[in-house]
């Protein structure tokens, strides 16, 4: 899946009161060609920084990071599980380091913070007395747990790891903090508005402090990418060339980088790929390189708030990395060419480009192998051949009663080790499912046993989610009893933690409903189910029977013509009865005509007596006490025709404030109170007033109260989009909505505290929801396209 935004990080350190632009702590790479399956689409940020008396060199650190990061890359399973591994290598280095100096009183304690970029979700991991905050418009979050995040890396062989989960949008920012500033505070750090990176960056150092470690990570609109920014040098620093870098075996001197103009700043082009001997000298190996640097990130364009940077766009760097001897030496593309007087003219071999050397030289070596396979496999054909004759001769007692031509023979010589050998594969195959099936589901057993002893709710979900990962790739080979029973359990705990009750759906439609029907409006009463079809326009009346719910072909409800003609049908509501005449249901097309559909008669239309204004394309109706509300949101209108007497204009629903409601999507009216549900997910509230001294008031947006363990309050509930919603008003006044990606129906009370959530056992059916209801004897009912579902509600 691909990331919907980048991440800008600025490193932000000072040391005795004075700012610090390189300290070799930060290391961030995105994904190589070649991965672990699970890792294609996640970049990983690694933050390190050691306290103690025993730091590490930078010369040894850069490697090391590079190595953390090799690895994550070479662990497939869930990202957690990457995360945890990596951590878990650090810890056992930094304790073997501090385990062999225990003599001489030295020890360095590593303060670490990973972050996991997967799509506009931001997993981070904090070992030690680090510090997270999430800035954005709305509110400061202080993730901070000194408890659940351990005293840090290297004291013990337990690592002790706090998994968070944080979805930023564009222009949120996380300051990341391995020493944070005794002034930071959720209430003193404010987001910076259009201000940019550069206004957070004068915020935290206004906080006074001597000593801090931060990072600033900015989210923008993207596909994945990290940009990595640094302050412009000075122009009296500039205005000297740099020294020249040590001189590499076997290069030729690099000279300096000379400052072309005022402000200008060289980008320099550190590459993931030490030599081994640089890795080797951080203490240790976490595991084999892969031998391969990933591809390089395209540096986007300047950006707001970013002017006063430069951009580092390579797919892995260091920021800051010293001036040690692995970080000084170029890579080979870096090098310029040594001066010569005059070069030799290269050898004709030398001449073609390596590709084409490797690919002859390669397609030498496969005609070779080839050859010799063939020759081995025709003498082994007629060894064969031969062997069966003699065989066929002695079993039979006289050659001349049996007698095969040559061409059988030969048949038979080569069928039989094809039937053998096939059977034998098939043998192996299905013995090498079954062992990674039980590969995949130990590791969802350990890291389920590892759930248990769990107390943090956020690590618990993503803990169980893991499980439920490695679960799905085990099952991909074979499905055990074991493997159900574990997977019930886990989606047991995940329930308990996210507020979920399933609902065990069945089929509502005898026989069903044609291919071509899509139910966009479910309207449900005790015995009846109205179901609006939009790629007719029309509705499709169900009764409920002892078998479940049969068509009523004799209902008509759809377009119709003359006196007014009705068009294609875009909402419905349900009519008590009594309130028109005998019709049961009301429709409207898109240009403000009703009409009311009649049980066991003819649908009679009316057209709406217009406002002022004019109609522009109404999208939405709905009934409370009588009134009828229409949503026009072309015009910013919600229409309010009293009584349902549609002949006498109708008067709009606000007073002198009127919300944006381009995106409205979808509405719902209880007494004094407008619902509008627009397209991000998010409510605008709206309670009516006749008085002028308090006229009607919005609020836009409408906070949920999400308590769910890990969840946050604000204007949308994180990973879900709502595309309905529904009033019931008995036994309760409730508030229900539909999220058509998970088939899921929200309850919320009236001021959107989060009750429930009802999912399906098992998902009913392929595809989003389109439509869902509730019905007065609380059952649920669910469209997804042509098929539509009920379940009893607990």
């Amino acid at each position: 899946m691909n990331s919907s935004i980048d991440l800008n990080l600025l490193l932000l350190a000072q040391q005795g009161g004075i700012e610090k632009a390189e300290l070799p702590d930060l290391y961030a790479v995105t994904p190589p060609r070649r991965t672990a399956r699970g890792r294609e689409g996640d970049s990983l940020v690694i933050y390190l920084s050691l306290t103690g008396n025993f730091p590490l060199p930078a010369e040894n650190q850069t490697p090391m990071l590079e190595q953390m990061a090799r690895e994550f890359y070479k662990t497939a399973g869930s990202l957690t599980s990457a995360m945890r591994t990596i951590t878990e290598g650090l810890n056992q280095q930094l304790l073997d380091r501090n385990l062999r100096n225990t003599g001489a009183g030295r020890q360095g304690i590593g303060q670490l913070i990973l972050l996991a970029l997967h799509a506009d979700t931001v997993y981070l991991a904090q070992c030690g007395s680090v510090h997270a905050f999430l800035v954005t418009p709305r509110e400061t979050q202080h993730l901070y747990d000194p408890q659940s995040s351990g005293r840090g890396l290297g004291l013990s062989r337990t690592t002790t790891i706090r998994f968070l989960q944080v979805r930023m949008d564009p222009d949120d920012y996380l300051v990341l903090s391995t020493r944070a500033a005794p002034d930071w505070t959720s209430s003193s750090i404010k987001h910076p508005q259009q201000q940019g990176i550069e206004a957070m960056r004068r915020q935290l150092l206004e906080s006074g402090a001597q000593e801090f470690n931060s990072v600033i990570v900015q989210a923008q609109p993207g596909t994945g990418r990290l940009v990595l920014l640094r302050r412009k040098a000075e122009p009296s620093a500039m205005a000297h060339p740099s020294a020249l870098a040590p001189q590499v075996e076997g290069t030729a001197p690099v000279p300096s980088w000379p400052a072309t103009e005022p402000g200008a700043f060289p980008v320099e082009d550190k590459r993931l790929g030490l030599p081994s001997s640089a890795v080797s000298a951080a203490g240790g190996s976490m595991g084999d390189r892969q031998g391969e640097v990933p591809s390089r990130i395209v540096e986007p364009a300047p950006q707001a708030g970013i002017s006063n940077f430069t951009t580092q766009a390579p797919s892995s760097t260091t920021i800051g990395a010293g001036r040690g001897e692995a970080d000084q030496q170029p890579g080979p593309s870096s090098v310029p060419p040594p001066l010569s007087p005059a070069p030799k003219a290269p050898s004709p071999d030398r001449q073609a480009p390596p590709i084409a050397r490797y690919y002859g030289a390669f397609s030498k070596t496969l005609s070779q192998v080839g050859s010799t396979v063939l020759k081995a496999l025709r003498s082994a054909l007629a060894t064969i051949g031969e062997a069966s004759v003699r065989l066929l001769k002695n079993m039979l007692p006289d050659a001349d009663v049996f007698r095969l031509p040559p061409s059988m023979m030969v048949f038979i010589a080569i069928a039989i080790p094809l039937v053998l050998a096939t059977i034998g594969g098939l043998v192996f195959l299905q013995r090498g499912r079954s062992q990674q099936h039980e590969i995949y589901y130990q590791q969802a057993a350990e890291q389920a046993t590892y759930a248990a002893t769990l107390t943090n709710p956020l690590e618990q979900r993503l803990a169980w989610q893991s499980v439920l990962g490695d679960l799905d790739k085990a099952e991909d080979y074979t499905l055990t009893s074991k493997s159900q029973e574990l997977r019930t359990l886990a989606v047991s705990n995940l329930d308990n933690l996210e507020a979920i009750k399933r609902l065990d759906y069945k089929q509502a439609i005898v026989g069903g409903l044609d291919n071509a029907v899509n139910v966009t409006r479910i309207i449900a009463t005790a015995t009846d189910l109205y179901m609006l079809d939009a790629a007719q326009g029309s509705v499709i009346r169900a009764i409920m029977t002892g078998r479940g719910y049969e068509i009523d072909t004799n209902f008509q409800c759809g377009p119709t013509y003359g006196p007014i003609d009705v068009g294609p049908l875009v909402d419905i509501a349900e009519l008590q009865p009594g309130a028109f005449e005998n019709a049961s249901l009301l429709a409207m097309d898109a240009n403000a005509n009703l009409l009311f559909c009649v049980v066991g008669g003819q649908p009679y239309s009316a057209a709406m007596a217009p406002p002022n204004t004019g109609f522009g394309e109404p999208t939405g109706m709905t009934l409370d006490r009588g009134d009828l509300y229409v949503l026009d949101p072309k015009v910013n209108a919600v229409w309010n025709y009293r009584d349902l007497v549609v002949r006498e204009q109708p008067r709009l629903f606000f007073g002198d404030y009127v919300p944006p409601m381009e995106d409205v999507i979808d509405l719902a009216v209880y007494n004094d109170d407008l619902y509008l549900l627009h397209a991000d997910g998010h409510i605008t509230k709206c309670t009516y007033s006749a008085l002028a001294e308090s006229p009607t008031r919005c609020d836009d947006p409408y906070p949920y109260s999400d308590n769910r363990p890990g969840r946050i309050h604000g204007p949308i509930i994180a990973d879900t989009v709502f595309s309905q919603i529904y009033f019931q008003s008995f036994p309760e006044r409730s508030i229900y909505l539909l999220d058509p990606q998970k088939q899921a129906i929200y309850y919320f009370s009236v001021l959107l505290n989060l009750q429930w959530q009802y999912q399906p056992v098992v998902p009913v059916a392929e595809g989003k929801a389109s439509a869902f209801a509730i019905s007065p004897n609380r059952t649920a009912f669910l469209a997804i396209g042509n098929y539509v579902f009920y379940a009893a509600m607990p």
